[in-house]
């Protein structure tokens, strides 16, 4: 009889321990620790579209051991994942992947003397198939190059503006670590899994990302882009997009409509060019863009439009004069056959125009974003004890003070009136 009431209590305990999970959640940094069930869902939604809202600021919080944080702010640039622990917008999930991100901000930050990197944060690092409300990677990007913090933000309003699903979802938030404040980031829905169940339905295809000098002149660019997804690493499907691309007579479609979705590659152009994000494939680098099949077409989707509205090197306001009828800045139409081979084809030059006319709408109302924005954020940009160039700048840059602009950057609200006045007066749609 002992024995059985024994046998009893141990597995009410046990029971206890299983739905509590298993251990204490401050020593969750340790990888081998699952405080979670295998393929569990954090959060009480199927969906994370509400986390993305344009009307707050959502609160992250992020937990990791001290011996952790002190090796990731002695050797950044070594983009190592940390077992860590993280509050989204007030759901916890326990033991995922932190590690910082962004190459070329690291000399920035380092010189600044500030540790507000920007971050990755994988929910399936060390707990398989954990995701946050469906999510299952995510950015958290710093501002360095930008006073404004509002330059990326607005190149995906702008996207919204033609109704298209193609860019990634983006908000603002706080965040902390080990219960230090690092200030207000973008946080930006990750190319992955997640974004290719949201878009296309579907996240078993290939999905590749375009390293500099992917300028898909010729089938060695093929090399160029990284393989993010997809179980067949041949890939027979990206030769075959650049062989149907080279083919296409200069003037008529050729078979491009059976390998990619033109209208995400119209979109793509459009918005760049209008926004004068010079830094990817319309500028010299070529660079941070993906292309995701549905199985049988590509789609063209933008990233890392943070040299968006003359953030761009030396740019100082130059390529707010670009047309959009030859969108392409310090290299050739040529040299960028994604581009002017399908803008030679009448019809879908029509399209790119329409697309280009409601960008020109969006542009012509930016004061207006731009203040809506400020209005959401700009206390915390005032708080913020990490920004790159202080409160007095940002109030510059986005056109509320008429002090002087130190920051290196031509003022995102004196950028965007300049292309907006181009825009119209000289008739591009």
């Amino acid at each position: 009889m002992k024995k059985s009431i024994f046998a009893v209590l141990v597995l009410m305990m046990a029971l206890i321990l299983m739905t509590t999970g298993c251990g204490n959640p401050s020593d969750s940094s340790d990888p081998s620790k699952t405080m979670r069930p295998q393929g569990a869902d954090v959060g009480n939604d199927d969906t994370y579209r509400d986390v993305f809202k344009e009307n707050k600021v959502i609160d992250i919080s992020v937990t990791l051991k001290n011996e952790y944080y002190n090796e990731m702010m002695a050797a950044p640039e070594a983009e190592q994942f940390y077992s860590a622990d993280i509050n989204v917008a007030g759901e916890k999930v326990y033991n995922v992947g932190f590690r910082t991100t962004g190459a070329t901000d690291f000399v920035g930050t380092s010189e600044a003397s500030l540790e507000k990197y920007s971050y990755k944060v994988r929910f399936d690092k060390y707990v398989d198939k954990q995701k946050y409300l469906k999510l299952d990677e995510m950015v958290l990007i710093n501002c360095y190059k930008d006073p404004s913090y509002m330059r990326e933000y607005l190149s995906y309003l702008a996207y919204k503006s033609l109704d298209s699903k193609y860019a990634p979802l983006a908000t603002y938030a706080t965040l902390k670590i080990n219960g230090k404040d690092c200030g207000l980031y973008l946080c930006i829905e990750c190319i992955e899994d997640a974004y290719l169940n949201r878009v296309m339905n579907n996240n078993d295809n290939n999905l590749y990302k375009a390293s500099e000098g992917a300028t898909l002149e010729s089938l060695s660019s093929v090399s160029l882009f990284e393989q993010k997804n997809g179980q067949n690493e041949t890939k027979t499907d990206l030769n075959a997009f650049l062989e149907v691309l080279h083919a296409m007579p200069m003037g008529s479609k050729g078979d491009i409509e059976t390998v990619l979705n033109v209208d995400s590659a119209l979109q793509f152009i459009a918005v760049n060019a209008v926004v004068g994000n010079y830094d990817g494939y319309l500028g010299k680098n070529a660079k941070d863009y993906y292309l995701a099949s549905n199985g049988t077409q590509f789609i063209v989707v933008p990233w890392d439009m943070n040299e968006s509205f003359g953030a761009g090197n030396k740019d100082n306001g130059v390529t707010a004069t670009i047309s959009t009828d030859t969108p392409v800045y310090r290299v050739d139409m040529s040299e960028r056959p994604l581009i002017s081979k399908l803008l030679a084809v009448p019809e879908y030059k029509t399209k790119y125009d329409s697309y280009v006319a409601k960008l020109i709408e969006f542009m012509s109302g930016i004061s207006a974003e731009i203040d809506k924005i400020d209005t959401l954020i700009g206390s915390y940009v005032q708080k913020d004890q990490q920004s790159f160039y202080g409160y007095d700048q940002y109030l510059i840059n986005i056109g509320k003070s008429t002090g002087e602009n130190t920051t290196g950057y031509i003022a995102l609200s004196e950028y965007a009136s300049i292309r907006a006045d181009f825009l119209k007066s000289s008739g591009e749609q």
